[in-house]
């Protein structure tokens, strides 16, 4: 077993990455970031796709961590700020987004813009976790928060004065503060690409441009978005069971046994006039060559009222992000504002932490004060995002959702 510094992060996505970043800049290199992949190099099924920063929240977060200027000049595209909204029929909606001060930039883009930030000898790669326990065996010492880290590897580590999770949807520290648990939204997007030699490429060139596209209508939804390279991802938006994708094997869906799961989803998807039978030729045509293998993204959040716990239930551990308020992605913000989480609890770490520049010798009682300042308005925070984005969702999912969104623009 494995003793470690005073900070324990549990993951290395946006809001992990920031802490860590901002704990540096303050002074307090007391920490160690726990990722569960295994190298910095991402695998072909973590490519992602991309997100807008928002001036207050993701943007402000960048400048607090002093790469703002890297982010605005070298990864910042501007010019795919706009959203053009669609209706089944492809015709335009509305145009939205243009000129506003929401650049987007690619996920991978991001993550390495912030892991070129932080030491790389704070990162401990291949370190998933499993559990998070208190361990009630032997009393406390001195600045150890009782909890112990238990990594898939085998491995473990203890002796931490505070855990972050920042670990995402199902995150193992939550379990810790909390029984509340992620619930499915009955929404699914499935994933595919659009390759330069793609036949519908020119399609989307189109349509989309350099930003985002959104196509409504008939309780179901298509996202196409353009990535750095000028390659564009493809997001067939859909309200289905849990287990729609996986469960179902491929003769299900046709009496020609396809050559696989992605050619079967996508005879579905054609032929169907619950998914795109009826659509625009335009807009089928980007299901019919979608590459794939197809990667499904299954919607899930966290219930309003769930969020939040009381401060005394395990002291030393607090979550960031999704670990903490997962909603779906609709409202627009997630990363954004797991992004701004990190940034108020580093401020407010700092602040307690004084002139010290550690949390080892930080009173119990003035950690505890802190946490709760910091979750006090993270709380709020949380469960406001996640209504927005479940009222937005109810409008994007309806069967009159581009009428409905022409009302709202107008």
């Amino acid at each position: 077993m494995e003793s470690q510094q005073s900070i324990a992060i549990i993951g290395a996505g946006p809001s992990g990455l920031v802490f860590a970043r901002l704990l540096e800049l303050g002074g307090i290199t007391d920490y160690v970031i726990y990722e569960r992949d295994e190298l910095a190099t991402p695998g072909p099924w973590q490519q992602g796709g991309t997100l807008d920063l928002h001036g207050p929240s993701g943007q402000l977060a960048l400048k607090r961590a002093g790469l703002l200027d890297k982010f605005s000049k070298d990864l910042a595209r501007w010019e795919a700020s706009g959203l053009h909204i669609v209706d089944s029929r492809g015709a335009t909606v509305i145009q939205v987004g243009e000129g506003s001060d929401r650049p987007e930039i690619d996920r991978l883009q991001l993550r390495q813009l912030l892991l070129d930030s932080v030491p790389a000898h704070k990162m401990r790669w291949g370190h998933a976790v499993s559990t998070v326990e208190r361990n009630t065996d032997s009393p406390r010492a001195t600045g150890d928060n009782g909890c112990i880290i238990r990594f898939v590897n085998g491995t473990s580590a203890t002796g931490f004065r505070l855990i972050v999770g920042a670990d995402g949807a199902w995150s193992k520290v939550r379990p810790l503060l909390t029984s509340a648990k992620p619930v499915y939204s009955g929404k699914m997007f499935i994933e595919g690409s659009l390759s330069h030699d793609n036949p519908n490429h020119k399609i989307a060139t189109e349509m989309v441009g350099p930003g985002n596209m959104a196509a409504l209508g008939n309780g179901i939804k298509m996202a196409v978005q353009q990535v750095s390279n000028g390659t564009y991802r493809v997001y067939f938006g859909l309200p289905v069971p849990e287990d729609f994708y996986h469960h179902r094997q491929p003769s299900t869906f046709t009496s020609t046994e396809p050559t696989s799961k992605t050619d079967a989803v996508r005879q579905l998807l054609l032929s169907s006039n619950d998914f795109y039978a009826t659509w625009a030729p335009a807009l089928k045509a980007l299901v019919e060559t979608a590459e794939g293998p197809f990667r499904t993204w299954p919607l899930y959040r966290m219930e309003p009222e769930s969020v939040g716990w009381d401060r005394g239930v395990t002291p030393g551990v607090t979550l960031l992000g999704d670990a903490a308020h997962l909603s779906t992605p609709f409202a627009g913000e997630g990363v954004n504002c797991s992004m701004y989480d990190a940034v108020v609890l580093a401020d407010r770490i700092i602040e307690g932490c004084g002139n010290d520049a550690s949390l080892a010798i930080m009173e119990d009682t003035a950690l505890e004060k802190v946490l709760a300042l910091y979750e006090e308005d993270m709380f709020q925070r949380g469960r406001d995002l996640i209504q927005r984005s479940t009222k937005s969702e109810t409008m994007l999912f309806a069967q009159d959702a581009a009428a409905q969104f022409r009302k709202v623009f107008k």
